[in-house]
């Protein structure tokens, strides 16, 4: 077995006879097939943008109460909590939100951010709560956060990949010692889990992007017989910072926070003249990208099991295309 890791963050795990379509890297580009086994660094795998499959389950507002909880909100104690700044459009949808649910709020100010609470009636469900339950996030703490195997609707996914750049993503501008002007939107979670599904719920839009892992110094913590135990964990960040891919997702985005909004119109008039190109993770077609092997490593020995398809021989796994051994 082979583990081989992507530029975007992907690791597969594969039998060295597994075929992999490759472009191939000397003289017209034209397309390969390689094996595991000669697989190597810098080689180039199609990433398919049109597996935009998508269900049924949840509307754009809910998807938007449930991305800006998971990324602002408390969802383990009795009541539902929202932290955010008094005079953005995130705590103003919460607070229209909890309305239209028939939810009280209470508003406590903690310096320049506001704390809302959703309490219900004493003796009734709190529908908030049971929002939550329904798309299974309630109760979940902050390693650990993930959307249920559910097959959620495009409209739902819209509002929470919304919702959570609003909270805890950003729109970052940087210019080159040349002075060209690059950008990037930004989704950062402790949860490596709810990182990757962000990444594939993207990836099903046609927004190509990478997940990282920042490593954070760690952080002197408590004291377990002698030893210093470690109190912060690694960041996981999902990336967009092609020019189409953020232009991409700006059409897509209904961002509340003004701000957010305003420098991610700034940043698209800058970038948005720039065509695909012919290579590397731009995509040079509107429905297939290329994702870069990054590294390959032993990954011991293990049963492994073949896939039936159809006639082509091709198939997806994690968004990458494959070949019938």
């Amino acid at each position: 077995m082979r583990r081989i890791g992507f530029t975007s963050g992907r690791v597969i795990e594969s039998a060295l006879d597994q075929r992999w379509m490759t472009q191939r890297r000397t003289g017209r580009q034209a397309w390969e097939w390689k094996t595991t086994e000669i697989l190597m660094p810098g080689d180039r795998v199609p990433l398919s943008l049109a597996a935009a499959y998508f269900g049924t389950e949840g509307r754009a507002r809910e998807g938007h109460f449930v991305g800006a909880m998971l990324g602002d909100g408390g969802m383990t104690s009795c009541t539902p909590e929202f932290h955010g700044d008094p005079l953005d459009g995130a705590v103003q949808f919460m607070r229209e939100f909890a309305a239209e649910n028939e939810c009280g709020v209470r508003e406590i100010p903690q310096g320049t951010i506001v704390r809302l609470r959703f309490p219900f009636r004493r003796g009734h469900r709190n529908p908030l709560t049971d929002r939550l339950r329904r798309f299974g996030v309630w109760g979940q703490r902050c390693d650990e956060k993930q959307l249920p195997d559910l097959r959620l609707s495009r409209d739902f996914w819209v509002g929470c990949l919304s919702g959570l750049i609003d909270t805890d993503g950003c729109v970052r501008q940087r210019v080159n010692p040349k002075g060209t002007l690059h950008g990037s939107v930004e989704f950062a979670t402790v949860s490596p889990v709810l990182a990757r599904q962000v990444s594939d719920a993207l990836m099903r839009f046609g927004i190509v992007n990478r997940v990282r892992v920042n490593q954070r110094q760690q952080k002197r913590g408590h004291t377990v017989n002698g030893y210093v135990v470690a109190s912060r964990r690694p960041i996981h960040i999902v990336e967009v910072s092609r020019a189409i891919a953020i232009v991409r997702l700006a059409g897509m985005l209904d961002l509340r926070i003004g701000y957010k909004a305003s420098r991610l119109k700034e940043l698209v008039n800058a970038v948005g003249h720039v065509s695909p190109a012919s290579s590397e993770m731009h995509g040079y077609d509107e429905s297939v990208a290329l994702d870069r092997v990054k590294n390959v490593s032993s990954a011991g020995a293990r049963p492994v099991y073949g896939v039936t398809v159809g006639s082509s021989g091709l198939f997806l796994v994690d968004g990458l295309v494959l070949g019938a051994g």
